[in-house]
Formats: structure tokens, sequence, C-alpha cells
């Protein structure tokens, strides 16, 4: 019998590497898995975006803003005031706008401007604004003095107290006078007196308020009323009507006429004689 040799079986060395696996076989499971990024967060980013661009278009414009800031808003080179004023109230206005005058053409703020110049007693009103491109115009409106108060401060026609600058300029105006705060009645009894007065031909020059509330009236020609306190109004017509008939003719020899009496006059000549003497005429 032909005998079959049979190679020993040998055990596989150690550390041997193993057969790689036939042409075909899956790899599958050799391949590892791609790694997963995160997704972007779009509204973070969107705001990020957006801060930065505002962000320079603020840093442009303020940089814009300071290039034509010279030609938009310049610093002010002018202010015009309209109007006449003596040199006195215009070193005054001019003094009060001085703080003003090294503004800029835009920032300045008018309506402290106006303030300022009203500060000024003898300004009723003021008005301020601005001439493109770097000037500023002022009108002032003064007020209108019809009387003086005292010795250093005249009176509006609404009894307005203020002073003046130049107090020389206003000596031709009537001199009121009477108690602390009476300035607002004096005036109204003055404009009473002197339309009273007008149609007989004479003017107020001085007109007193004393204490005890009793007015005392001395006209441009040197003629003094005595009024007393009350009853104004119908001593004046009773004056209006012996004037006319009594006393015209003779007025220029009359210095004071007292009407404080009830129903009449007292009459004290200028230069009384024996036989001129004081006279009460009665109706």
């Amino acid at each position: 019998m032909n005998s079959v040799l049979r190679q020993p079986k040998t055990a596989p060395r150690r550390g041997a590497t193993r057969q790689a696996p036939a042409r075909g076989a899956s790899r599958a499971a050799m391949q590892k898995t791609p790694r997963q990024w995160p997704k972007p967060n779009w509204t973070v980013i969107s705001r990020i975006a957006f801060a930065v661009l505002l962000l320079a278009l603020l840093l442009g414009l303020d940089r814009g803003w300071q290039l034509l800031q010279p030609h938009i808003n310049p610093p002010i080179s002018k202010i015009r005031v309209v109007g006449e004023l003596s040199a006195a109230k215009q070193q005054a206005v001019e003094q009060q706008l001085m703080p003003y005058s090294t503004g800029l053409f835009l920032s300045v703020d008018i309506q402290r401007v106006r303030s300022a110049l009203e500060e000024l007693p003898w300004i009723a009103h003021a008005e301020v604004s601005r001439i493109w491109p770097d000037q500023l115009q002022v009108i002032i409106q003064e007020q209108l003095p019809v009387a003086r108060w005292g010795q250093d401060a005249l009176l509006s026609t609404q009894g307005y107290l203020f002073s003046a600058v130049d107090m020389v300029a206003y000596q031709h105006l009537p001199q009121l006078s009477g108690p602390q705060h009476a300035q607002d009645r004096v005036m109204q009894q003055y404009l009473i007196f002197s339309q009273a007065l007008r149609p007989l031909g004479y003017s107020i020059k001085q007109l007193e308020m004393r204490e005890r509330g009793s007015w005392f009236v001395t006209t441009q020609t040197g003629l003094q009323l005595l009024f007393g306190r009350d009853h104004l109004l119908e001593k004046m017509r009773r004056f209006a009507v012996v004037y006319e008939k009594e006393l015209k003719q003779q007025i220029e020899k009359i210095e004071r006429v007292d009407l404080r009496y009830a129903n009449g006059l007292a009459v004290a000549w200028r230069t009384p004689t024996e036989s001129e003497t004081t006279a009460v005429v009665t109706q």
C-alpha cells in the first residue's frame, strides 16, 4: 500500500502576524467616525458684527464732525446790536454779552443770551437770533419811562420801577414820589391827574403822595394843587369849573390852590397885598 506522508502540524510562532483577509472582505469595521464640528450661532455673530459696524460708524461720524465743525459750527465772529443806544447803555449790553462772544454759532444758548440781557433793568424785551454763518443779532426793546421816581429811578406806564445808567437824560420827565412800594398807585393817579389837567393846558411837573395819603401836584407853570386824601376826581372837577369861571384870567398871580375843603377851595396868591390875601371860593 502506498503510504501517505503527512506533515506534522506546527504551532504558530509567537509574535507572528496574522494573514491579511482575503480580497473582497468588508473593511467597514476598520473605518473611523468623522469629527463633528459645532454649528455656528448666527444670532451672536450678527450682533457682534452689528456692534463692530456701529462703532466704526460712530468713529467715522466723530472724525467727520471734527472736520466739518469749523464750517458748520464756527466760532461767533460778531454780535450785532440793532437800535440806537447811548454809550453807557451800549457798554452795559456788551458786558452782558461778553461770556457768549467766544461761543460756537450753533451751540450758543439763545435763551440764556436773552435772559442775560433782560437782567438789565432798563431792557423790557430782548430778541436774539442767528445770522448765518457766524453772527448773532440782538434787538433790544427798552423800558419806556414816563416819569422819574425819586432821584435815581424811573417809572413805566405800568408802574414798573427800574434804574437807568444815564439818569441825566431823563431830567425832563415829571418827578413822582411817595411811600415805599406805592409806585403803582402813584403812577395810576398821575395818569388820572394828567388826563384831567390836559384840557386846561397844564401838565404835571411833580406829583407827591405824602405819608398820610394826601396828594400834592405842581404843574409845569409852578401852580400848586393840594387835593387831600379822598374824593380826588370830584375835587379835580371842582377845580376845572372854578378855574374857567374865576381863576383863568388871573392864574399867573396864583401860587397855590387848596382843594381839601368839602365844598370849595382856597387860593393863595404869589405876592399877596393888603387887598389880595388868601381867598376861599365856595360853590
